[in-house]
């Protein structure tokens, strides 16, 4: 079981890729649990409490660290009432890396990212509606 350190507006977590015959794939945590989500009291006085996990809303390279806050538009691809594939080209120069970043919340409100190698071409994000409410769950395969 992997461990996760959780802080509203810093949050930073590398994700293992597997290397198989095929293309590169990459998890992201379906949930950051709420005992793991920690927010600082704005006010003296006042008490904080995270009350249940945040979800998996989003997933999409983007072309530089977490806080830039950016991520990559992607080709739509074959879409359904329950399921999407967005496909992403990752050629030419990326001065910053070309990164994964793992949205959580109904709006984003949490990301993590993991720096992909600089060698992926290329990036397909299949996603489908999880079983809570705001969440998705996605396949993300890559290719050098």
């Amino acid at each position: 079981m992997k461990e996760y350190r959780i802080s509203v507006g810093l949050c930073c977590l590398a994700l293992g890729g597997q290397v198989t015959a095929g293309p590169v794939r990459f998890e992201c945590p379906q949930e950051l649990p709420a005992a793991l989500v920690k927010v600082d009291s704005p006010r003296p006085g006042w008490k904080t409490f995270v009350g249940s996990p945040m979800y998996l809303s989003g997933a999409a390279p983007a072309d530089g660290p977490p806080e830039r806050l950016g991520i990559l538009r992607g080709e739509d691809g074959p879409r359904t009432k329950t399921a999407w594939v967005q496909k992403y080209s990752l050629e030419g120069p990326y001065p910053e890396g070309k990164w994964l970043r793992c949205d959580y919340g109904a709006m984003g409100e949490v990301s993590i990212a993991t720096r992909l190698p600089d060698d992926i071409k290329e990036c397909s994000i299949t996603g489908k509606k999880g079983q809570h409410a705001g969440e998705n769950v996605f396949e993300i395969a890559c290719k050098k």
